[in-house]
């Protein structure tokens, strides 16, 4: 499924998606280049020398649904914890939940552990096997519709099927 890039085009690759994210985690700010260029300059290394030098294929559809679904849960969770912790009567129940890993593919699930801090009162903690320990700023709120939605949405962008859950 992963397909072999020359290095140089590899490179640029990688250099092109750190360069994009620090743009969005900065918020585009020009000032945040000083620091941005050897952040990205020495994550494109560490991700060159990590790495097994083959990029796996995305889907273009499945990029798109999943930074949409980026986009609205990182606004969405904001939004949520900011609320949660401004309000005069600190409306959180803090805990753990554990959910079952329905992808397999590792890069995947990287992908899919750091994504789901953006959800509303979501935060990885640990991940062991194919169980994610979950904490949580209300553990009132079940998480897992939504982070089965995330699940789908980084399945369609890898290409890569999900378990059937035998609960």
């Amino acid at each position: 499924m992963a397909q072999r890039i020359s290095m140089p085009a590899g490179i640029l690759a990688r250099t092109v998606l750190f360069a994009a994210l620090w743009w969005l985690i900065t918020q585009g700010r020009a000032d945040a280049w000083l620091v941005g260029v050897p952040a990205v300059a020495l994550a494109v290394f560490a991700s060159e020398r990590l790495s097994s030098g083959a990029l796996p294929r995305l889907s273009l559809i499945g990029l798109f649904g999943f930074l949409s679904l980026f986009l609205r849960e990182s606004l969405s969770g904001g939004i949520d914890v900011a609320r949660r912790t401004l309000e005069p009567n600190l409306r959180i129940a803090p805990g753990f939940s554990s959910y079952r890993l329905r992808i397999q593919d590792p890069r995947a699930r990287v992908l899919l552990i750091n994504c789901i801090g953006l959800l509303p009162g979501t935060l990885a903690a640990d991940l062991d096997g194919d169980f994610a320990e979950l904490h949580l700023l209300d553990v009132d709120n079940n998480p897992d519709p939504q982070i089965r939605q995330l699940e789908q949405a980084i399945a369609r962008l890898f290409n890569v099927p999900l378990e059937t859950n035998d609960d």
